[in-house]
């Protein structure tokens, strides 16, 4: 691995140097009033309001994938934009749209290129739950549906990708969903949408897929505990050849068991990954697991460590390709660990500066494949 130090060096004074600027003042600066969003209040009508809030991101990345010919990504980005508009209607009714903008993928790139509808929901809540139509995220792949903004890692493992790269088991939906409690602590969510993520056309939705969590949470003086489930059945479309991430040919279906701690500072969460289903789909069976472990200390420095584990089987189709903006690299492994290290520092309520270190091994091909990849990424919300 040739690494230009220099760059890498310069890169990080640059971005790096808010923090030794602010490091006086940051315990104040903490302490300061929330401004995330513009909220509007509509005299005409009680209750109503509108808000308006959103998110900028920009990255210094440098990547590579040993056994790729040496080519290797540096430079700057912008990883993306976003904006939402939230209003509240009464008491009941609420209705969100948010939209996106994503970088084109190069490194040294200015360029936004992605653009789509993030979210578009109506809800209404009443004493026995909460209705939502529209077009979302369901519950299933925990580092996906979390807004990229309160993630505590800069980009998504390798066992997240994997997973929403098959079946369309996670990603955005249009459907119907319904949220409960059965008890104190005790939550529940069930949603019914179009088969295939990102698709609205009806001659391409044939069916329904159905979505389910059961999670109970715990809220202590000290602590707050949540443990759950979350589960997707697909039946898929029997006449559909193209077994892509929009198009599974056959049934399949997932569960992901996930527990989640907050106590002071820290913040643990775990998520184990399955999926099975029609070979058409998966040959074998997949399984994948993140474990991410974070401690916000009051300066508003906090450290990140995140491990991550898939093994897809017959599958064999795991390649740094998955990994955001690597070397593509060979696509035969059936296996990959990875390890990240990294921290955010938070300067006020709205400015977070992130840097970090992320290696993945890829294991099971014709030959083991090693991935690097350095990141530095400020983020700015409103």
């Amino acid at each position: 691995m040739n690494i230009n130090y220099t760059t890498l060096a310069t890169a990080a004074l640059a971005l790096l140097a808010p923090i030794a600027a602010q490091a006086q003042t940051s315990s104040l600066q903490n302490e300061a009033k929330k401004t995330e969003g513009l909220e509007i209040k509509i005299p005409s009508a009680k209750n109503a309001s509108i808000k308006v809030s959103g998110y900028a991101q920009a990255q210094y990345l440098y990547t590579d994938s040993k056994g790729n010919s040496g080519n290797a990504y540096s430079g700057f980005n912008i990883r993306r934009a976003a904006i939402s508009v939230a209003g509240t209607i009464d008491e009941n009714w609420t209705a969100e749209v948010g939209f996106e903008i994503d970088g084109d993928g190069k490194a040294g790139s200015g360029k936004l290129t992605n653009a789509f509808v993030d979210k578009a929901i109506i809800s209404y809540k009443s004493g026995f739950g909460k209705l939502t139509a529209g077009y979302q995220k369901p519950n299933f792949v925990m580092e996906e549906y979390t807004s990229s903004k309160k993630a505590f890692c800069i980009e998504q493992s390798v066992s997240t990708a994997y997973f929403n790269k098959i079946g369309s088991l996670s990603g955005r939906h249009g459907g119907l969903w319904w949220e409960g409690k059965i008890a104190d602590g005790l939550k529940y969510t069930v949603a019914v949408t179009n088969q295939y993520k990102e698709e609205m056309d009806s001659d391409s939705n044939s069916g329904v897929a159905f979505y389910g969590t059961l999670a109970y949470e715990l809220k202590a003086e000290d602590y707050n505990l949540e443990i759950g489930i979350n589960g997707v059945y697909n039946p898929g479309n029997d006449d559909e050849k193209n077994t892509g991430s929009k198009a599974p040919a056959g049934d399949i279906y997932g569960f992901e068991p996930y527990a989640k701690i907050t106590a002071g500072g820290f913040t643990g969460i775990l998520d184990v990954l399955y999926a099975d289903g029609d070979e058409k789909v998966l040959k074998d069976s997949a399984f994948g697991m993140n474990v991410t472990a974070a401690y916000k200390f009051e300066s508003g420095i906090e450290p990140v460590v995140r491990a991550s584990y898939t093994d897809v089987g017959d599958n064999k189709n795991l390649g740094t390709d998955l990994l955001k903006y690597v070397p593509k690299g060979t696509s035969d492994h059936d296996s990959a660990y990875a390890a990240y290290i990294g921290a955010n520092y938070y300067v006020n309520k709205n400015i977070k500066i992130s840097a970090g270190y992320e290696y993945t091994r890829f294991d099971g091909g014709a030959k083991s494949e090693d991935a690097n990849a350095f990141r530095i990424q400020m983020q700015a919300t409103f």
